[in-house]
């Protein structure tokens, strides 16, 4: 395309290429380049100019500049920044690193190609080469929501003079079916958590105890595993049977109740971390070698019982799905699930009992008889 543009911070030129071009003034006006050059003395004839706007239409003059000429090094230096403006936002460690995680990836991959990242093709090329390598549409959603928030945060602060982004498709995805664990799984994962014999190295029994804490309060509470890892020791309240989350997914935190089994294995871990070189750290969860057990170390730790047990197709986040089956099965109510789990909205209800949903339903249905007369 090429037109004498006015040049005019933030005016947007609306058209196909060929066509004649529109300028659209911040006032909201739609005018030809012509006429708005004659109606608005900051529009004037001086340069050609092209590019898309977010709308559809032809950006023009310094909007062009700001928007397509920053380069995939200087937004990846902005990425510190914006970390730290979601944490003043109180957002989770765990989302943070997820926006931050996806973004970096994604200029990474911009400064390799050679590609300006403010771009919807690029953008579109890097989600299509994510879905055509294996990724998972999950994966490829979260990575794209990333980079979308990312820009509009720098279109927040005047860094770029509009959002590119605004309207881009998600991949289309459909939550996979998770099964729950069965009551035999569950015995065969806490078994390997036995602790063998009296001679056994302190670390290992520490380990034992603590893996089978993990378990029981995991299939019993459907805690999340980020709420898990970053529970302190001051949060379990083992006279009462309450534990604390201080902090959970959009930043909401809950009091959750815990059985007498999962209190007895709390107990018996908490009696072993005594004796950890670390027993003074705030955090409740202790791994060895003086590491923080945090994310990675839970993953190893329950995927190896899970290998032991001969439990298929383990992911700790299973143990989330299993406790809401369990709830709903036993007969508990779906806003205590919902309380308990942390969850407001219904449709997560849904999509994480539904594996199950027509054999509950099937069992209350017959106990129910409503065809009784």
């Amino acid at each position: 395309m090429s037109a004498a543009i006015a040049l005019h911070v933030g005016a947007v030129v609306s058209g196909l290429p060929g066509d004649s071009l529109r300028v659209h003034l911040l006032t909201g006006s739609r005018t030809s380049c012509s006429a708005a050059a004659a109606v608005h003395p900051l529009l004037t004839y001086t340069a050609s100019a092209s590019g898309l706007a977010p709308d559809g239409g032809w950006l023009c003059g310094s909007a062009v500049t700001q928007l397509t000429t920053m380069t995939a090094s200087h937004a990846l230096d902005r990425i510190t920044d914006w970390q730290t403006a979601l944490r003043a936002e109180n957002k989770s460690p765990g989302t943070i690193f997820i926006y931050a995680n996806g973004a970096t990836r994604y200029l990474s991959w911009c400064a390799e190609a050679d590609h300006l990242p403010m771009s919807r093709a690029a953008l579109n090329s890097w989600i299509a080469g994510l879905l055509d390598g294996g990724s998972s549409p999950g994966t490829a959603r979260i990575r794209q929501l990333a980079v979308r928030r990312f820009a509009a945060w720098l279109t927040a602060g005047g860094e770029i003079a509009a959002d590119p982004f605004p309207g881009v498709r998600a991949p289309r995805y459909e939550p996979p079916l998770v099964e729950p664990l069965t009551d035999a799984e569950l015995r065969a994962l806490l078994a390997t958590c036995v602790v063998s014999n009296d001679h056994a190295r302190p670390e290992d029994t520490l380990n034992d105890r603590r893996d089978e804490a993990i378990i029981r309060l995991m299939f019993e509470t459907a805690i999340r595993s980020g709420e898990l890892v970053d529970l302190q020791f001051n949060d379990v309240d083992l006279i009462a049977r309450l534990i604390t989350i201080r902090r959970g997914k959009g930043g909401r935190g809950r009091v959750i109740p815990v059985g007498q089994r999962t209190t007895e294995a709390l107990l018996a871990y908490l009696d072993q971390r005594e004796q950890h070189p670390l027993a003074a750290s705030p955090d409740l969860w202790l791994g060895n070698r003086g590491q923080r057990f945090g994310r990675e170390g839970l993953s190893r730790a329950l995927r190896r019982r899970a290998k032991r047990a001969g439990v298929q197709g383990f992911r700790p986040h299973r143990l989330r799905h299993t406790a809401a089956h369990r709830w709903l099965a036993a007969g508990g109510s779906e806003s205590g699930l919902m309380a308990i789990a942390g969850w407001s909205r219904s449709d997560m209800l849904v999509r994480y009992t539904r594996a199950h949903a027509s054999e509950r339903a099937a069992h209350e249905a017959r106990r129910l008889d409503l065809g009784d007369l």
